[in-house]
Formats: C-alpha cells, sequence, structure tokens
C-alpha cells in the first residue's frame, strides 16, 4: 500500500463497489460485509490499518479510515506512506499548523471502555476531491489516531 493507492481510493468515493471492481481496481478480501444482518453500512479490510465503508443497500463507497496508531490492543495499524503531505506521526498542532483552524472540531472527550480520547478535527483538504472531508481524530494525548477521509454526503436511506 502507497501514498498513490490511497489517493487513488479517495477517488474512488461515492462510487458502488461493483463499479471500483469494473474499473479495474485490485481489493483484496472484498466484497464487503456487515458485522450484523440488518447493517445499514458495511465494510472490508483490504490492508492492513486500511478500512473501507459503504452503504450497505447501495455498496456505495463513502469512508476509507487510516489507523495510524494502535487505538486498542492488537488492532492493525497502517506502515504504509501518505498522500496530501501527512506523515505517519502528526498531531493536533501539526494539523492546525498545516491547515488552519478546522471546518469542525470536538474536544476531548471520554468514551465507554476505551476512555479518555483526544477528540476530532474536519478539514477540507485542498488536494483531496471535491464532496470529501478529512476527519483527523486524536488520542488523549492529541496524537492523530485514525484518519477518515469521506464523503461530505453520505447516504441515510
Amino acid at each position: 500500500m502507497s501514498a498513490v493507492m490511497i489517493d487513488d481510493l479517495v477517488k474512488y468515493l461515492g462510487r458502488t463497489y461493483p463499479e471500483i471492481i469494473a474499473s479495474g481496481a485490485q481489493l483484496p478480501g472484498g466484497p464487503p460485509k456487515g458485522i450484523f444482518d440488518d447493517s445499514d453500512t458495511v465494510a472490508m479490510s483490504p490492508w492492513p490499518g486500511i478500512e473501507l465503508g459503504f452503504w450497505a443497500s447501495s455498496q456505495r463507497f463513502e469512508m476509507l479510515f487510516i489507523s495510524l496508531l494502535e487505538s486498542f490492543q492488537g488492532a492493525s495499524i497502517y506502515k504504509g506512506s501518505l498522500p496530501y503531505q501527512l506523515k505517519s506521526r502528526m498531531d493536533q498542532g501539526w494539523i492546525r499548523s498545516q491547515y488552519g483552524e478546522p471546518l469542525e472540531s470536538r474536544a476531548p472527550f471520554k468514551m465507554p471502555i476505551r476512555g479518555m480520547t483526544g477528540g476530532w478535527d474536519i478539514y477540507r483538504l485542498p488536494s483531496i476531491p471535491k464532496g470529501t472531508k478529512a476527519v483527523f481524530k486524536y488520542n488523549a494525548e492529541m496524537e492523530v489516531e485514525d484518519i477518515v477521509l469521506e464523503l461530505n454526503e453520505r447516504s441515510h436511506a
């Protein structure tokens, strides 16, 4: 997996799983599956630390998750290169120095079972396709734990 491959995946956001496969993309481990039979969303993890999220009824690709830090013991992390001048080790200070104030932000909060998180910031990065946003999720030390590249308008029906 590489920065170019991640950028290619981002360009597929909004397309269906069959359209992505028909275009020649190689996605190991597909098609996407839900945890429960009646899930609204389905997912697949074709590479370590990478998860693709789809709307179940249409199989529309809506979210790309990139895990940079182990959020729980045994979680897989992405170890390849990143596009858009992102680094494998970043914190909130670095993100804000590069991209300014976020479009939206959530302060640190406590989650059941996991404990304290560092919250998140949402940005519209200049180099990602229009209609797509980047969510930087922070751990309690304000390091970027996950990057989520997702459609601004996701399915709800």
